[in-house]
């Protein structure tokens, strides 16, 4: 999993490259600028004639912004630079590439005096922000507040450099100054963690990771409480099946699910287990939907409930290696009688839905969480936890709570996060609309429930089935549209994406 280094590392990874690698601040800022210009130019197309308005400040990020002003200008394009010249203080590298910049004849106009001359109403010119970098830490206010304020108010594209100007790399609890709102950020070598966080998207735009030779063995000196998946980490995870293996090879999940009016909660929760790989399934239903689900799910095994509703009638648990409960089962009394019989049993268990809000409902049941897989979304973590002022509140709590209760948190969203036991939060950068839809948690639900039963540990298991439910949902994005994506269509395109991972 590649490391989310805090802005402090991130400086110390710099200086511990420039000594393994024998190469000075200046040349690690030429390479910067080298791989920026090259993802610079993806995003705009071809340059030749193009305006550019580069916004420089007077650190590192400020220089990496004129050697890209240098880039375009080679390259034919109109180049004005906005010096944020409030300050007399300038790095030596900034310096070096500003003298450069008035050797080509670049204009370069003062931010302090000619901030209104500075930005074209051009809607096809392209601002380059690069005033600050990820070592900020004070709210922007002032002059740089007007200058960011200018940028937000241009009609063009906004390219930031590193991190949008005004945002912190890390905590941004409590910065209530100006921030640069952009259309892509250029990541200088990895995600920072402000832009895992859903409060900072407006700012981010899209992300592209510009990877610019940090010195690996530095790199891996790190110790960090956050990451984010590659395909590679699942592959990695990825058990192979050989020819001799058999159904019971791959384990025997039980899925608590379905109601009257909900049955299609437990078709597709069962539906995406048996394509996620397990063995057998069998689904415990009532059973009024017990027809409906032989048809829709003619795989599965079904344990019936004696009245048409659900009842507290025991389950015999003892022969099934997991257990998802929660997709489509109400919060009734028998509901809440089944989820009390299952909480203390032992099993790897992944709890959804409506097991979450009856554990919402009643803090004891709660505090009994051992061994489980938690999934809610934003209002389901909210009514389970409370309410919280900030993601990051939310992940440090995530991860105390997986400490504690040896179980595993998974919160979804445009960028889910996953606690795992040992108190670290992996980010999955899924950002697709496409599956906000509903039955796409049951979907999750029945994948790492399948998972689990395949002899997944619970980290194993979430991580593995957030990428799988996150990757087969890009793919039917892709071939449906984002506004017509629906769980159904999540679960047929697990095949493909499982298919990839096969040895």
């Amino acid at each position: 999993m590649k490391k989310i280094l805090t802005s402090s590392q991130a400086q110390k990874l710099d200086a511990l490259t420039m000594a393994a690698q024998g190469v000075s601040s200046y040349e690690l800022m030429e390479r910067a600028v080298c791989e920026l210009y090259v993802h610079l130019k993806a995003f705009v197309g071809n340059v030749d004639g193009k305006r550019f308005v580069v916004v420089s400040g007077t650190g590192n990020n400020g220089g990496d912004g004129l050697g890209l002003a240098r880039k375009l200008k080679e390259d034919n394009a109109d180049v004005t630079v906005c010096m944020c010249d409030f300050s007399a203080n300038i790095s030596p590298e900034c310096l070096v590439n500003l003298n450069k910049v008035n050797d080509m004849g670049i204009r370069v106009l003062s931010a302090k005096d000619e901030l209104d001359v500075c930005f074209p109403s051009d809607d096809n010119a392209i601002v380059v922000d690069a005033i600050f970098g990820t070592g900020l830490n004070r709210s922007v206010a002032g002059g740089f507040a007007k200058v960011i304020e200018a940028i937000n108010n241009f009609p063009g594209k906004v390219v930031s450099i590193d991190i949008p100007s005004g945002l912190f790399a890390d905590d941004n609890r409590g910065n209530d100054g100006a921030i640069v709102k952009a259309d892509l950020t250029l990541s200088i070598q990895d995600y920072h963690l402000s832009a895992m966080l859903a409060e900072n998207s407006m700012y981010y735009g899209d992300i592209r990771i510009v990877d610019i030779g940090h010195d690996k063995d530095s790199l891996s000196s790190f110790v960090t409480e956050f990451y984010y998946l590659e395909k590679a980490d699942i592959v990695k995870l990825i058990k192979p099946r050989h020819d001799f293996d058999h159904k019971g090879t791959f384990g025997h999940a039980l899925l608590v699910a379905g109601g009257v009016g909900k049955a299609g909660a437990a078709i597709m929760a069962s539906r995406a287990c048996m394509r996620a790989g397990v063995g057998l399934l069998t689904v415990h239903v009532p059973a009024e939907i017990s027809n409906i689900m032989q048809v829709a799910v003619p795989e599965a095994m079904l344990e019936l409930n004696d009245d048409n509703i659900r009842n507290s009638k025991t389950m015999s648990i003892e022969k099934y290696s997991s257990i998802g409960v929660g997709p489509g089962i109400g919060v009734g009394s028998s509901a809440v009688a089944e989820v009390d019989s299952l909480i203390t049993c032992g099993k790897p268990m992944v709890m959804d839905a409506d097991a979450l809000n009856i554990l919402a409902a009643d803090n004891s049941k709660l505090a009994k969480i051992t061994n489980c897989v938690l999934t809610p979304h934003p209002k389901e973590f909210e009514r389970l936890f409370g309410k919280m002022s900030s993601t990051l509140d939310k992940l440090k709590f995530m991860s105390e709570f997986s400490r504690s209760h040896n179980s595993v948190v998974v919160l979804k969203g445009g960028v889910t996060a996953i606690s795992l036991t040992n108190g670290h939060v992996v980010f999955y950068n899924g950002r697709n609309p496409g599956i906000a839809t509903g039955g796409s948690g049951d979907v999750l639900t029945g994948i790492v429930t399948s998972l689990l039963a395949q002899g997944y540990s619970i980290d194993e298991a979430a991580t593995i089935g957030v990428w799988l439910h996150g990757e087969a949902g890009k793919l039917a994005a892709s071939r449906l549209g984002r506004i017509s994506t629906i769980a159904t269509d999540i679960i047929d395109c697990l095949p493909d994406v499982c298919r990839s991972l096969e040895n």
